[in-house]
């Protein structure tokens, strides 16, 4: 196995439409960079394969045809794949669901009438780390949230500079640009908010942090 065979990133499917999940297979073979574990239509196929491949990303639909809402699956994954990125990709950008899966710690919802290209970007996005969403989501994300009083480690000036920057939906490399640092600076910023907010990922921090006024938006 060669180098780039070494630095692919491993990627499970989970939809039970074989058109969306083949389209989306061919759009990331075709790319490069990227091995494709398997396309599963069942939340139980999904389960066998997450446990014998730990891919990297898990690209989850919420709706299967067996009526399974996969939202509750979410920490499921995480459970049993800690350094797995889960990345909804969904027709349903309602606030119900959208809410549910955030707050169940996905890393990222996209919609599936984002084109192919912004789909492969958005994988790739949440392989580095990072939270990757649609627009529309991200704004019923934030209309969704109300202040709480929830105590949380105190963040430092800076990574409360961050973590508004990641509120306003800028990458890891604009927020870097944005604060004259370094991308690993940034990097080491948003993982001491995560672990200080006791979350699992860049959208669940954003969340967590405009529920309880830690930030406002708006």
């Amino acid at each position: 196995m060669d180098d780039e065979d070494n630095d692919a990133i491993d990627v499970l499917i989970v939809e039970d439409h074989d058109m969306v999940a083949q389209a989306l297979a061919s759009a990331l073979t075709a790319t490069g960079g990227f091995r494709i574990n398997g396309c599963m239509r069942s939340r139980a196929e999904a389960m066998h394969a997450i446990n014998a491949q730990a891919p990297a990303v898990v690209v989850l639909d919420l709706r299967l045809a067996d009526g399974d809402d996969t939202t509750s699956f979410i920490p499921d994954i995480l459970a049993s794949a800690p350094d797995a990125k889960v990345l909804v990709v969904s027709a349903w950008g309602d606030d119900w669901s959208v809410s549910r899966a955030v707050e169940a710690g996905c890393h990222g919802y996209l919609l599936k009438e984002q084109g192919l290209d912004e789909l492969v970007e958005g994988i790739r996005a949440v392989a580095r780390g990072e939270a990757s969403f649609a627009p529309s989501v991200l704004s019923r994300v934030l209309k969704l949230l109300r202040p709480g009083t929830v105590q949380a480690e105190t963040l430092t000036a800076r990574e409360t500079e961050v973590l508004r920057r990641l509120a306003d939906g800028l990458t890891t490399e604009q927020i870097a640009a944005d604060l004259y640092v370094s991308v690993n600076t940034v990097r080491n910023h948003v993982n001491n908010i995560i672990r200080k907010l006791n979350v699992h990922s860049r959208l669940e921090a954003v969340s967590y942090a405009i529920r309880n006024g830690l930030i406002r938006v708006g």
